[in-house]
């Protein structure tokens, strides 16, 4: 009996002893459950990040995100890149009730070129330099996808002249994706009728002169049509010469391409019509490929006929709306190494009253970063019974440059 008193007693002492415990653990807890609130209700308090109305997220991440309007089929101009992974992409999250993320990309280059000019008439070295920002965005809508384009650029010196501290708009452009394989393009961009395997276009990196047909920027509205490899696209566009003292162009020019284009082979065949108001309407046929057999290493070529139009001018132009021409180019793209690629190219131009243009050039680019490349090369230009306006010129030129571009940023 004295031996069951005792294991009653423990049994008390025990139970009571966890019940002192289990009212200690709930005090802790309830005095750690009022601190969160409390803390809680001092954020709650604080101000909030400026948001717009309806979205509950801004964020901020190196590079640029896909932008599928803006590709629209068709890869940027070689010297007008800036590699992808540099700036910065602003990204707007939506809450659940409203259209999908809105995305904003911004970027900028500078390049700084010692640059010597070597004319029949003469001759300097200057300092040649280009600033650019680049902003593009987009954003979804019930309608589909809508994005814009804008680089604004400054650019001075190569030839004596002073760097232009006011920047102008020299691409600006919008899109509107209206179906999956569907895009209208407006704005200011390069040409639909520029030949996209021609030295201009894959190749020209340099701050020296082009040569073949050129790659020009001009006003206009682009249909395309994209699926897979094929694409299609049919403009209006800013005709030639419709200002002045004698215009003769009054409605736009039309002009149009169809593409086909991998990361191994790319072929294109395009053409223009724009009327004449004095003479003949003026036309273009032409088309181009380029062949990469190798990684690393590409060859190229494009050529164009025509008569009267001046969308592929570069040395030469049109000297009347009868004046017919051909325009070619050709050269090869290799990497030597993962951080340094060679350009090598030959064009001509050669118009019936305005005479020709032998060009030959390359270059040499070193890349040891995203961030910074050099490059040196030259371009040399040879004019046979060439007309510029109405003069004659043998002004042949020799260039050579060495430059250094700073593309993009990041954080």
């Amino acid at each position: 009996m004295k031996g069951l008193s005792r294991i009653l007693l423990g049994s008390v002492a025990l139970l009571g002893a966890t019940a002192v415990a289990s009212a200690d653990e709930l005090s802790s807890l309830k005095t750690e459950i009022e601190a969160l609130q409390s803390r809680i209700t001092r954020l709650e308090a604080q101000p909030q990040a400026s948001v717009p109305a309806g979205y509950s997220l801004l964020s901020i991440s190196d590079g640029q995100t896909y932008f599928e309007g803006f590709e629209y089929s068709r890869p940027e101009r070689r010297a007008d890149v800036i590699p992808p992974e540099l700036g910065y992409t602003f990204s707007v999250a939506p809450t659940a009730d409203v259209a999908p993320t809105s995305e904003v990309f911004v970027t900028a280059e500078a390049r700084t070129a010692l640059l010597y000019s070597d004319f029949e008439d003469g001759d300097n070295l200057d300092v040649a330099v280009r600033a650019r920002l680049v902003v593009t965005g987009k954003t979804e809508t019930p309608v589909g996808e809508v994005g814009g384009f804008f680089r604004l650029q400054a650019t001075g010196g190569g030839d004596d002249t002073d760097f232009d501290e006011g920047p102008a708009m020299q691409r600006a452009y919008g899109w509107w994706k209206f179906l999956p394989d569907w895009q209208l393009l407006a704005g200011q961009e390069d040409t639909t009728a520029t030949l996209l395997t021609s030295w201009d276009w894959l190749a020209a990196t340099g701050p020296v002169r082009s040569f073949g047909p050129s790659d020009a920027y001009n006003e206009q509205m682009r249909l395309t049509y994209t699926s897979g490899a094929w694409s299609f696209a049919l403009a209006a566009e800013d005709p030639d010469y419709d200002t002045g003292d004698n215009p003769r162009n009054d409605i736009p020019s039309i002009p149009g391409y169809i593409l086909y284009s991998t990361d191994e082979f790319t072929a294109q065949l395009g053409g223009l019509w724009q009327a004449d108001t004095d003479g003949p309407d003026e036309w273009s046929i032409g088309g181009g490929v380029s062949i990469t057999p190798i990684k690393g290493f590409q060859v190229y070529g494009a050529a164009v006929v025509g008569e009267g139009t001046a969308v592929y001018a570069n040395n030469l132009a049109p000297l009347d709306a009868g004046d017919s021409f051909w325009l070619g180019s050709a050269g090869i793209l290799a990497d030597l190494t993962d951080t340094t690629r060679i350009e090598l190219g030959v064009g001509i131009e050669d118009y019936q009253d305005a005479g020709e243009a032998l060009g030959v050039g390359g270059g040499l680019y070193w890349t040891p970063v995203t961030l910074v490349s050099l490059g040196v090369g030259a371009t040399y230009i040879d004019f046979t019974d060439a007309f510029v306006g109405d003069e004659p010129t043998s002004d042949n030129s020799l260039q050579v440059f060495f430059g250094v571009w700073w593309r993009g940023f990041r954080y």
